[in-house]
């Protein structure tokens, strides 16, 4: 009973208060430390902390810790990981969850997921960005939650989600249609992929939440239409997830 104060106070020393992680405990911190250091071990970067993922995980860990057994992913009643976290205010294309009960001290949980394979996995994901992670207590015992994530930028309109799509595709090379017909053009298109607005030599369109990178299919398209213009046209995602963050475009070729 007495372990965990004194496990706190060391941690005060040992982990200082930073602005990226105001409102997380002290055990949060030491399992965000630690997270870290696992990845710095295996060259992986460092997870940022991200603070609607951590309201995501203390809800969780709530729930958690009012359920005798062992930690569940989900509970009769309870909105799947998806949902939690994005009704938290929490935006990415990829997200999993790492959840434990009954330790004494946070190190026990530390332990125990890289001790196994599917959560020591989450930890050393590569491909993951961001961390949220929440540790309550209840009747002497602590209960813990990791929110993993692959965050992505928020675009806050149509506009700059083509002007991020053409800046990527200036990057590789491609010259921007400067006509508003082709981005008119473009959008129509977008909207109504049986259109044939503008008569383009070629359309490519696709669904994404990423906007730092060009899906594989499209990069395979560009060698082949570096000689010409594109014009870029940004709507509603057609196969919107909760959750996700997805976009819909289509880009022409003329």
């Amino acid at each position: 009973m007495y372990r965990l104060p004194i496990l706190a106070t060391i941690l005060a020393l040992m982990v200082p208060a930073a602005p990226a992680q105001q409102g997380a405990t002290v055990a949060e911190q030491y399992l965000f430390s630690l997270t870290n250091q696992h990845r710095a071990e295996h060259h992986l970067p460092a997870l940022a902390w991200d603070s609607a993922l951590a309201r995501a995980a203390r809800n969780h860990a709530a729930v958690i810790a009012a359920h005798p057994g062992p930690a569940e992913h989900q509970y009769l009643g309870e909105a799947d990981l998806k949902s939690r976290t994005y009704a938290a205010g929490a935006h990415y294309s990829e997200v999993s969850e790492n959840v434990a009960g009954h330790a004494m001290a946070p190190v026990e949980f530390d332990r125990a997921w890289m001790n196994s394979p599917v959560h020591r996995a989450n930890i050393l994901d590569p491909n993951l960005t961001s961390i949220g992670i929440a540790v309550v207590e209840r009747g002497g015992n602590l209960f813990a939650v990791e929110d993993f994530s692959h965050a992505t930028q928020v675009f806050g309109g149509t506009n700059q989600v083509e002007q991020q799509a053409e800046r990527l595709l200036r990057e590789r090379g491609l010259r921007i249609a400067t006509s508003p017909e082709a981005h008119q053009d473009a959008r129509e298109i977008c909207r109504q992929p049986s259109s044939t607005a503008g008569h383009p030599l070629l359309i490519m369109q696709w669904d994404g939440a990423d906007l730092t990178q060009l899906p594989a299919a499209v990069l395979q398209s560009l060698p082949q239409v570096r000689e010409h213009s594109v014009a870029v046209g940004a709507c509603p995602s057609t196969h919107p997830q909760p959750g996700f963050t997805t976009y819909h475009l289509a880009v022409l070729m003329f």
